[in-house]
């Protein structure tokens, strides 16, 4: 039986990517809003994921060299849960490592 854990993001790029060697990184927004139930006003609340991606994804290249701050993107990826030890305390993290990056054409700037 195949398995996997799984996650889709969609949202705008908050900068430009950082290269390092084999290793892509980059933001993305996800922004929601609602109306204060007690005030009427309108709230607004962004939330920040940090999106990894090797250059064994076919799709390396082309986005290092293409995607830009505000572009709106479509992620499928894989979380990872990792751990490690640092000044003698356990230090738990989780990576979003992308399988699919889609530049979703908006109709400004050119897409």
């Amino acid at each position: 039986m195949y398995t996997y854990a799984e996650v889709r993001i969609q949202g705008h790029v908050g900068k430009a990517p950082t290269v390092t060697g084999n290793v892509m990184k980059f933001n993305v927004a996800k922004s929601e809003s609602w109306k204060d139930r007690d005030t009427g006003e309108r709230r607004e609340r962004t939330k920040w994921n940090t999106i990894t991606v090797f250059d064994s994804n076919p799709g390396f290249n082309w986005l290092r060299d293409n995607l830009n701050k505000g572009d709106l993107v479509y992620i499928e990826a894989e979380v990872q849960n990792t751990s490690f030890e640092k000044n003698g305390e356990t230090v738990y993290s989780v990576s979003i490592i992308a399988d699919k990056v889609a530049i979703v054409p908006t109709g400004r700037n050119g897409n």
